[in-house]
């Protein structure tokens, strides 16, 4: 499969998947919970761990392909924003 993000697009991806998982942690932590909801939030905290490993390989071969001489992103940059309009006279 070919991987369609650069890699700060999936820098980007990795960040948040962090983020969530150490609000997640911090939740089992701090949070006074009954047995269920703890083992619920345990639960969602290791699926978003197995998405992280997943996201740590798709950025390993992104590096590797790109070391290797394959395009960095396949998406075309776009500038929207900071263009002045012409003002008809």
């Amino acid at each position: 499969m070919e991987n369609m993000y650069s890699v700060g697009e999936l820098i980007d991806k990795l960040i948040i998947e962090n983020i969530k998982i150490f609000n997640l942690r911090d939740d089992l932590h701090t949070k006074k919970m009954d047995n269920h909801e703890f083992v619920e939030i345990d639960n969602k905290m290791m699926t978003i761990n197995s998405n992280r490993s997943i996201i740590v390989k798709f950025l390993n071969s992104k590096i590797d392909d790109v070391v290797k001489g394959k395009p960095n992103s396949y998406f075309k940059d776009i500038k929207t924003y900071g263009q002045e309009k012409k003002k008809s006279e």
